[in-house]
């Protein structure tokens, strides 16, 4: 998002607006829910002129305070006025209005409210496919409702606007006709509720029930009153998580914003409020994305695994039981993408349940294995053992494309994605000199997932007591750690290549992906000494963080979505993983840059990515056009980042503690490990904490 934009999110649903608070036609603007906008327009008017805006923050993910004022007008001043628009999200959207007379005089304002639906698609208002408008009624009901519906095939919604006091109404105009005493105010409240007929909007699920939460109908003769911006459950969430105590501002600035980004991104699949996961981002991917759940339940185990059952249980039920080159879908499949708009459910795109990701699949065994080590949970392991066993077997079966080893990707659907790694843009896997690679595809991280996936279940069948399977499993993770020396390793250059191509030449890329690895173990020692200093090194390294591409590179741009930019998940895995081979000092490079960074964007929040340039003495990281903010995994690095300073890992039994030389004194109270609360010191250790608390 611009940061001339804010937004407002709860789970959801999520409202963009200007820093007015306005929602302007002819933009990306809109009150979303269920991958619909459901509001086009909302603009507030004082006597038809637009007030002037003054400060506008987030005082909460799911709640914004706008101060305005008036413009020069008729007989007023500008500056005569302050304008308070208090906005809340939580199933509906709710502004109130206050109006603030600082004259001497009484004076009588017209103030005009004019909305719009369009209920267009959320992939159409992306660009990603030509809109095609959709018929819309408006109507006007006896107690002052404005309402706004769309009869579609497969497809009903309805926009509820209600107000506090009955307006006068000119088509989708509101008018209120106000006379504001000297020194005097007045409120108005409004909501807008989004309404879907649920039967129609939910994606077929293979293995399960899961829906969306059905938002509630409000009767017809209630009249919105103002509220106080207020959340019981996501305070009681927050407090909760693990509380850090640091005198270094920075982290404790981005942990904080990370929990409370972590907090307003997660989604309730299940229409009884089953269980939680993260949606990957605000505002385009307010939605299930297998990897960057994983990711990010990975990346945050530390807080407690709510996350990660909530996302290990919902990709299980939707992942593949058959094939369907339309939807890139083949047996045991982790889905990349699932979706509820109009599109999704018309099979216009496949996106009702997309699987066009070659590293979710991987990445589900790693998240199972990573959940038992900090949980110790075997009943959980034993109920998904289906799920995990049926990913191993898309993994031996459907993923080796060519059966050299490797799992590859390569796109049947005509609406699919070219390139599928968490690299996914058109021209992200090419070779130096810009040449595009073509598939089948095995990318070097990919590998490492896998390596990670096999040695993880590998360790879910000793505790299951199956030895045999284990050893095979382990056998075969240490074949693919030899292959992977083999064939990617770039002598000349002393580091990984990015991929191979459909011929099974090195895409001799220099990128960032080669860190992946280190996180997942898949490296030789030897190999991951030359890795840490090429990260390191000032074409991949910006100051700020690791570039995802060499500025050495012929396609290298800071300004590219994957060939130069900086990515904080990116970042977060590669420093990880440089702390798992004892590179503490290369790892903190990385981390105080990204914490440097942090203190840059506004509210101290890490976003999805931005450019690449190189940091100045003192200078500021360059925004990236369009960053989503906030990610998920963007504020799940926040977490990992922690951890890795702390050097936490889940032991046999006990949590592991071990703070490499230079980290500042840091406390992290109420860390949640295996049913038990502890508090972790960089300078004293483990602490257990008396008495229990919950574990989300």
């Amino acid at each position: 998002m611009a940061r001339n934009e804010l937004a407002v999110v709860e789970g959801n649903l999520f409202l963009v607006s200007n820093l007015v608070g306005d929602i302007e036609p002819a933009t990306p603007h809109g009150l979303y829910y269920a991958d619909t906008r459901f509001l086009s327009r909302y603009t507030l008017r004082l006597d038809g002129q637009p007030p002037l805006p003054l400060s506008a923050e987030n005082v909460e993910h799911h709640a914004a305070t706008f101060y305005l004022t008036n413009p020069a007008m008729k007989g007023l001043p500008s500056g005569s006025l302050t304008i308070i628009r208090n906005r809340q999200v939580r199933d509906r959207a709710q502004d109130d209005l206050t109006l603030l007379n600082y004259t001497g005089r009484t004076l009588r304002l017209r103030l005009t409210l004019d909305f719009a639906a369009d209920f267009a698609d959320i992939f159409e208002v992306r660009g990603a496919i030509t809109p095609r408008p959709v018929p819309v009624t408006v109507a006007v009901g006896p107690e002052g409702r404005l309402t706004f519906t769309t009869h579609y095939p497969a497809f009903d919604c309805q926009t509820v606007v209600d107000f506090s006091e009955r307006p006068t109404f000119s088509d989708t105009q509101a008018t209120f006709r106000l006379v504001l005493p000297p020194h005097g105010r007045k409120t108005l409240a409004l909501s807008i509720t989004p309404l879907v007929d649920q039967a129609t909007a939910v994606p077929a699920c293979p293995r399960g029930g899961l829906r969306l939460r059905p938002m509630p109908t409000l009767p017809a003769d209630e009249l919105v009153q103002p509220e106080a911006v207020q959340a019981p459950e996501v305070d009681r969430w927050v407090a909760e998580l693990p509380r850090l105590s640091t005198e270094h501002v920075a982290l404790a600035q981005a942990y904080e914003r990370a929990l409370r980004d972590l907090t307003g991104l997660r989604l309730n699949v299940r229409a009884d409020g089953g269980y939680y996961l993260p949606a990957a981002g605000l505002p385009w991917y307010m939605a299930l994305f297998g990897r960057d759940a994983l990711i990010t339940s990975i990346q945050t185990l530390l807080l407690g695994p709510g996350l990660a059952v909530g996302t290990l249980r919902a990709l299980a039920e939707y992942q593949a039981v058959e094939r369907d080159e339309f939807r890139d879908e083949e047996p045991g499949k982790i889905p990349h993408e699932v979706r509820v708009g109009r599109l999704a459910a018309l099979s216009e795109v496949p996106h009702a349940r997309y699987y066009g990701s070659v590293d979710a699949t991987p990445l589900y065994l790693v998240l199972l294995w990573e959940t038992y080590r900090w949980t110790g949970d075997l009943t959980l392991v034993r109920q998904l053992l289906p799920a995990a066993e049926a990913a191993l077997g898309w993994l031996e079966r459907y993923g080796d494309v060519d059966g050299d080893g490797f799992v590859e990707y390569l796109c049947h659907s005509r609406l699919g994605l070219r390139n599928q790694g968490w690299k996914d843009s058109e021209d992200a896997i090419c070779f130096a000199d810009g040449t595009l690679a073509e598939g089948p595809i095995a990318l070097i991280e990919v590998q490492g997932y896998v390596y990670a996936a096999k040695t993880g279940l590998a360790g879910i069948y000793r505790l299951l007591g199956q030895d045999e399977r284990a050893l095979e499993l382990e056998k075969q993770a240490a074949v693919l750690r030899a292959q992977i020396d083999d064939a990617f390793w770039m002598p000349d250059e002393g580091y990984f290549a990015l991929a191979l191509d459909g011929r099974k030449r090195r895409v001799d890329s220099i990128t960032s992906n080669p860190g992946h690895c280190l996180w997942a173990g898949a490296l030789e020692l030897s190999r991951a000494a030359a890795v840490a200093e090429r990260l390191l090194a000032d074409d991949l390294f910006s100051g700020w963080g690791v570039r995802t591409m060499s500025t050495a590179m012929a396609t290298y741009n800071p300004l590219s979505y994957h060939n130069g930019s900086v990515w904080p998940h990116d970042n977060s895995l590669i420093a990880a993983g440089l702390a798992r081979y004892g590179f503490s000092t290369h790892a903190q490079r990385i981390i105080w840059g990204l914490l440097d960074a942090s203190t840059h964007f506004a509210a101290h929040r890490l976003p999805e990515l931005f450019a690449g340039h190189e940091r100045q003495p003192a200078g500021f990281p360059v925004d990236y056009p369009g960053a989503n903010t906030p990610q998920a995994w963007a504020a799940g690095a926040v977490v990992l980042m922690l951890q890795t300073l702390l050097g936490l890992g889940p032991g046999d039994e006990e949590l592991l503690v071990a703070p490499p030389p230079g980290v500042p004194a840091l406390t992290l109270e109420g860390v949640w490990y295996r049913g038990r609360r502890l508090d972790i010191s960089s300078t004293g250790g483990v602490v257990p904490v008396l008495g229990t608390r919950s574990a989300h």
